[in-house]
């Protein structure tokens, strides 16, 4: 059994029962070997032969796919891991979801050389209200969504939570699955697309309006959530 038919064989029946963890293995070329059945959902599909032995760009539209292979370069490539990379993506209902994204290489049997990786992505479900107030985070919610445009330093957030650092970030990742920082650019990125959908402002205005320090970095954040530059973004209509 080669390293890629172990890495399946533990893996696959670890994911395939989990509705809201999309998972896959892909072999050098980028083909997909191995996916469980949220992941044939998520792309509207009926079964996993449908997609074993395609690459990503034959799965999914251009804008999602082109950083789908970016990412796969910079595993297979460097052999480093990808780990809790926030992602805004189309659910199969047309509905906007949020998810983490980690990929991780598979190594050959002397672990020498990269062979494949195996990438999972979790569903960012919303939690309830009452999920907010039994960890005091509602008030903390407000006030980012309220002060996108300012710094939004973690010690003044956790402050705000009567909370250490350390505390805040724990509970903020417990409730929303994401670290402090993840949360505030999820915020930053819901309200720019928002902005370059509904509104002609400049993207140079949107970018500030965010908490962006500039254009450029705005885009690069952008991109890396969403798969397209804000320009193309507002050209496809969000």
């Amino acid at each position: 059994m080669s390293a890629l038919d172990e890495a399946i064989a533990m893996t696959e029946r670890l994911f395939e029962p989990l509705s809201d963890v999309v998972y896959c293995v892909k072999d050098c070329d980028g083909r997909y070997l191995a996916v469980n059945s949220a992941f044939v959902d998520r792309v509207n599909l009926k079964s996993k032969s449908q997609i074993i032995g395609k690459t990503a760009d034959e799965i999914f539209p251009d804008r999602l796919a082109s950083g789908y292979l970016e990412q796969d370069e910079e595993v297979l490539q460097r052999g480093a891991a990808i780990g809790d990379r926030l992602e805004r993506i189309s659910n199969r209902g047309g509905s906007i979801g949020w998810y983490l994204a980690s990929k991780y290489p598979v190594l050959n049997e002397d672990r020498r050389e990269v062979i494949g990786l195996i990438g999972v992505s979790q569903d960012l479900h919303a939690p309830s209200t009452g999920d907010l107030k039994i960890v005091r985070l509602a008030e903390v919610v407000e006030y980012i969504q309220a002060h996108l445009d300012e710094p939004l330093r973690m010690d003044d957030l956790a402050k705000l939570a009567e909370l250490s650092v350390t505390q805040f970030d724990r509970r903020m990742r417990k409730v929303f699955r994401l670290s402090a920082k993840q949360f505030v650019i999820k915020c930053r990125i819901e309200e720019a697309t928002r902005l370059l959908v509904e509104t002609d402002r400049a993207i140079g205005d949107i970018a500030l309006a965010c908490g962006f320090s500039d254009q450029s970095a705005f885009t690069r954040q952008f991109k890396a959530t969403t798969g397209q530059p804000p320009g193309e973004f507002r050209k496809a209509g969000g």
